[in-house]
């Protein structure tokens, strides 16, 4: 079983053609985890929420899953003059960040590790 730290990272986006004309149009697709943070003590606690979003131009497109995405989309760009794709690829650049990210914390949390120890009399 592979460790989440090195599960590939692919990015994804919908591609827009244009039947009329056959222009393309890429808009990339985000996945956000919406967390509410009480502000009041007691407050009740708001469930996450998963949310899908696209930006076109000025107007992003929200939706809790794909088929909801597709809904919208079919909206905007209709069968009869668009064709939409999903489409994705691996994000190698995303992968070589994380696995840079994850090295920094590992270094950071050995040399706490470590000062604590020396601070502790060095005791193992």
């Amino acid at each position: 079983m592979e460790s989440p730290a090195s599960q590939p990272i692919y990015r994804y986006w919908v591609e827009l053609r244009d039947r009329r004309d056959g222009s393309v149009r890429e808009l990339r697709l985000h996945a956000l985890k919406r967390i509410h943070l009480p502000t009041k003590k007691g407050a009740p606690r708001v469930p996450d929420e998963e949310v899908l979003q696209l930006q076109d131009g000025v107007e992003i497109i929200e939706a809790k899953d794909l088929d909801g995405l597709a809904a919208q989309l079919r909206l905007g760009y209709p069968d009869d003059t668009h064709e939409r794709f999903l489409r994705r690829e691996r994000d190698h650049e995303a992968e070589t960040r994380k696995a840079e990210a994850l090295n920094n914390l590992i270094e950071i949390l050995a040399r706490a590790v470590a000062e604590d120890q020396l601070r502790a009399g060095g005791r193992w």
